[in-house]
């Protein structure tokens, strides 16, 4: 009788064993971005409701429903027939920067009846923390169908754009860190150098749990700003998410110069700040925990006094007719958001000089911090690219002395000086391909207008010269969205995953 349990527990297991199914790691994780999608329709959906939205909010949450009950039962009963390959990682990464925007896109267009290219830019966008929206009001000029303006736009599709942005910036941050100590990316390409990064906590759970408190803590703060400063709570709260996140996103077309106001620029400047630096050392700081910092809050620092000094004094010497602002305030704000990767905006860009246009286009490339929100080439990047500079003057001028290479305290191998470099050399290559693809399927537009919306969209910045807009050009769209992309996966990682899909075909 006491031998038979045993049997009938095994047979049971057995059973229970048959109902799943094994399949790649690749098809059963790429389903992320289903749930990831899911999640961000449910919060769109409930905060619509908030809102008083209740059409919208109904349908959003209906999608919601629909994603996350597939993704579950896939997650359930699909099993992975073996571990995740470092090949398979590279090709995931990519693929869930394509399919999470494209499956949160498609509710967005039923529900407002536009164009699914319209709804999937917002959505790459969005997710992206780029910022730059077709929600301009006007006709899609290839499908004849009008798009709202962001006024015009009901307040759960309102508040899926903050939420696209606010998960999306977080899940940049984890996916850095985790892909960075699982060791399923090389450091080069989430921008740390090897053995360079610590965890916040002893453990991988705790410390994505201490950065996740961070997010929520910095975001919290930047609200409370704006909310002192004078937006109502609700304006607060989603400038802060987009702030945190680098994204930009607004409730109003003329972003934070529809308030006119000192204060809400200086509380929106305090967001994008945090949300540029690197969250490991914030965390550090703000539990005092003892830990080497990487030097980048320094080096962000020094890049945003040094450009707003610079353009002050261009800005004052060529006077600036497109702004009611004086050259301090117009310079300090545009810069910062534009190093910082934000976008929010002050004045009507589309009217600037072009050469504050063409500062603006190269302080869009820089980008913030590593284990930032933000996109760009990044601040340990530079920092490597400035010391090389010194250290050859340095070899030059001693005679070939062998000099230790440290950059933030940590030495610097000289694959990183490569990969670095690298880094750099793409993100200046893509950024002249982009300007091409734009002034060869639009004539039309000026070269500095076509190099200041691809340097945005490629650093995801998200400031506008007013080529991105609703009645913008199927190719001008397609062409921004391919930027959007390259520059979250920082350019080289898509190489990457391209050579890593090569790699899977050629040994299958």
């Amino acid at each position: 009788m006491g031998a038979s349990k045993p049997r009938q527990a095994l047979v049971e297991a057995e059973r229970q064993e048959l109902k799943v199914i094994h399949v790649s790691p690749l098809l059963r994780h790429v389903m992320v971005s289903v749930a990831a999608a899911g999640i961000t329709h449910l919060l769109s959906g409930l905060t619509g409701l908030l809102s008083g939205d209740v059409t919208y909010s109904l349908q959003l949450l209906v999608w919601a429903t629909a994603y996350l009950a597939f993704s579950g039962i896939w997650f359930m009963f699909v099993k992975p027939s073996r571990s995740l390959s470092k090949n398979e990682a590279f090709i995931l990464v990519a693929l869930a920067w394509i399919f999470t925007p494209l499956l949160s896109a498609i509710p967005v267009s039923a529900s407002l009846h536009i164009p699914l290219v319209d709804s999937w830019f917002e959505s790459i966008s969005g997710y992206t923390t780029t910022g730059l929206s077709v929600f301009t009001g006007g006709v899609d000029s290839f499908f004849h169908k009008y798009v709202p303006s962001v006024e015009q736009t009901p307040p759960s599709i309102l508040w899926w754009r903050a939420y696209c942005q606010w998960l999306g910036g977080f899940g940049i941050v984890v996916m850095f860190f985790v892909f960075a100590r699982l060791g399923g990316l090389p450091a080069h390409l989430v921008g740390l150098a090897e053995g360079r990064y610590q965890r916040l906590e002893p453990s991988i759970a705790k410390s994505l749990r201490a950065l996740m408190a961070t997010y929520f803590l910095l975001t919290a703060i930047d609200a409370a700003l704006l909310y002192w400063a004078g937006m109502t709570l609700s304006d607060a709260v989603y400038h802060s998410m987009t702030a945190l996140a680098t994204g930009g996103f607004s409730t109003h077309s003329s972003s934070i110069a529809f308030y006119h106001s000192v204060k809400v620029e200086l509380a929106a400047l305090a967001g994008m700040i945090m949300g540029a630096s690197n969250f490991a050392d914030i965390y550090a700081l703000l539990v005092g925990k003892r830990r080497r910092l990487s030097g980048e809050i320094n080096s962000l620092l020094i890049t945003i006094i040094v450009s707003v000094s610079l353009s002050t004094l261009i800005l004052w010497h060529i006077g600036i007719t497109w702004s009611p602002y004086n050259p301090l305030r117009e310079a300090a704000f545009h810069a910062i958001s534009a190093v910082t990767g934000t976008g929010f905006s002050i004045s009507d860009l589309s009217k600037a000089h072009p050469v504050w246009k063409l500062i603006l286009s190269l302080l869009m490339l820089i980008g913030g911090s590593v284990l930032s929100t933000t996109g760009g080439i990044k601040q340990y990047r530079l920092m490597i690219f400035f010391k090389n500079l010194w250290w050859s003057i340095k070899e030059t001028v001693y005679g070939g002395v062998i000099i230790t290479r440290r950059v933030g305290g940590y030495k610097t191998s000289p694959s990183e000086l490569l990969n670095a470099f690298a880094v750099i050399s793409f993100f200046f290559l893509a950024w002249m391909a982009g300007t091409i693809a734009l002034l060869a399927f639009n004539p039309e537009y000026k070269a500095i207008d076509a190099a200041f919306e691809a340097a945005s969209a490629l650093g995801t910045v998200g400031l506008s010269v007013g080529i991105t807009s609703a009645t913008a050009s199927f190719s001008a769209k397609i062409t921004l969205m391919a930027l959007m992309l390259l520059g979250r996966l920082e350019v080289i990682g898509f190489f990457y995953a391209l050579e890593a899909a090569r790699r899977i075909m050629k040994y299958r």
